[in-house]
């Protein structure tokens, strides 16, 4: 049994992300901070291994067969947990979403899940469509890459394909809902919104749907959607989106950071930038033929350069809503969009990190309860990534690690650890970052190796001082 130390120390942020939640059993709720501890204490472990006894063992899988335990119970806490901290911070709010397929292909027929991929006979799996909210720190232009602080996952979607794919059913035929519907499925959320923040909709070209712009701004969100759709003017329908943009000079640049993979070096690139507001002729839907329906009226920045590494042509059309007055917000967009890699780094958490698609479950019940609770655990680790960009020099304890955490990691690693990036290089070097130079900050990767580590030397002090 753990001491009531061990679930002060250990168990604190556990307990504030699932302490509320409503299982009509205490003992449930109980069962479920402390699984979720465990897959944050020994991230990509399976199940199984988490706790020494069978009996502990299958009360989890016990307890992910309960009806009441769907993702939006389990995530209810960490939900209101997020709304709050959206409500509360002083300034820009990304809302940046994106869909990704979980598959378990090669297995039985797992009850629940549907077909995923190319639909090859034995491909099965769902699509996960997370919204994952994140507080802009700064909005200084210096910065290649915004510091962000992640605020948490406000809401998180479930979709299993229907077992036999028909045709592609189109918007202008009917009613019938569609997986596309994901994107303004989100907008019932109801994610608060002070008059001191802008709340804005982050998505990549999946999300460039009519519908999602146009309720987008109805409900008193803002949005920046990457263009998928060659779309025509409004009023002259033989002038198209893309020609427009591309004859227009640009105004200045701007620079990203392009992402490297693991163990590669990141790279600075000079982008070009124009924009120019504009009014879209609607599509057709049921009941209306193409342009009876409200115009679209967006600003879309046009944004193109070459990757002087490797020759990759980078061009970006992206709408949104926000106003465009001068070529700085121009170029704050263009960052904007660029943060939208880290809702792809949170998913490569859950698929690699805490090795979701391992996961041996009988039906889609059960795995979207462990999941729905693998997907708080893989905030903790993108947050401690993020702390690191906002002030690397913050007192230790803003980590996000417990003093005792911070202590064992002094006394393995024999040195003195101050800040933030004390923490990040020491975690680093439990999962075998060599802390060089030149070798920068740690990945996604040596980070969630390095926790796994920290987490069993903890486990192992403890079990000492008793």
């Amino acid at each position: 049994m753990h001491t009531a130390q061990h679930d002060i120390e250990i168990n604190v942020w556990a307990y504030k992300n699932f302490r509320n939640v409503q299982l009509f059993d205490k003992r449930r709720t109980k069962r479920l901070i402390d699984i979720a501890s465990k897959l944050s204490m020994h991230p990509g472990q399976s199940l199984a291994s988490l706790y020494p006894k069978w009996y502990d063992v299958k009360a989890i899988y016990n307890l992910f067969d309960e009806k009441v335990m769907t993702p939006d119970t389990i995530q209810s806490n960490h939900r209101a947990l997020a709304n709050e901290y959206i409500l509360n911070w002083d300034g820009d709010v990304l809302l940046i979403e994106d869909s990704s397929e979980f598959e378990w292909n090669g297995h039985d027929p797992i009850e629940g899940l549907g077909p995923i991929g190319s639909g090859r006979k034995g491909d099965q799996g769902f699509i996960l469509h997370s919204t994952l909210a994140v507080g802009i720190v700064s909005d200084k232009s210096d910065y290649k890459n915004l510091p962000v602080k992640i605020l948490g996952l406000p809401s998180q979607q479930y979709y299993v394909r229907p077992p036999k794919r028909t045709k592609s059913h189109k918007r202008c035929n009917g009613q019938k809902e569609l997986e596309t519907d994901l994107w303004s499925k989100m907008l019932k959320n109801n994610v608060p919104k002070s008059i001191s923040n802008r709340l804005i909709r982050v998505c990549d070209r999946n999300a460039d749907i009519y519908e999602t712009l146009f309720d987008t701004k109805t409900t008193g969100y803002d949005y920046l959607i990457r263009v998928r759709h060659d779309r025509v003017d409004n009023d002259d329908w033989e002038i198209s989106l893309f020609s427009t943009m591309r004859e227009l000079p640009p105004i200045g640049t701007t620079t990203i950071e392009r992402r490297g993979r693991e163990g590669t070096t990141k790279r600075t690139i000079s982008l070009n930038v124009n924009w120019q507001e504009v009014s879209l002729r609607a599509p057709a839907r049921p009941g209306y033929k193409i342009g009876e329906l409200p115009p679209l009226q967006v600003t879309v920045v046009h944004v193109w350069g070459v990757d002087p590494e490797d020759g990759t042509i980078i061009e970006w059309f992206l709408y949104t809503s926000l106003s465009i007055n001068d070529f700085e917000a121009a170029c704050l967009i263009v960052k904007y969009y660029a943060l939208r890699w880290t809702i792809e780094d949170y998913h490569k958490i859950l698929k690699s990190g805490l090795n979701a698609e391992d996961l041996q479950l009988e039906t889609a019940h059960r795995l979207f309860a462990a999941i729905a609770t693998m997907s708080i655990v893989a905030l903790r680790l993108l947050d401690l990534r993020e702390s690191l960009r906002i002030n690397p020099d913050n007192p230790a304890v803003n980590s996000g690690f417990s003093e005792f955490e911070i202590k064992v990691l002094e006394k393995y690693l024999k040195r003195s650890i101050k800040t933030v990036k004390c923490v990040a290089l020491a975690i680093g070097k439990l999962g075998g970052h060599l802390n060089r130079k030149s070798d920068g900050m740690p990945g996604i990767k040596t980070l969630w190796l390095g926790i796994s580590r920290l987490m069993d030397l903890v486990e192992g002090a403890m079990l000492w001082k008793q």
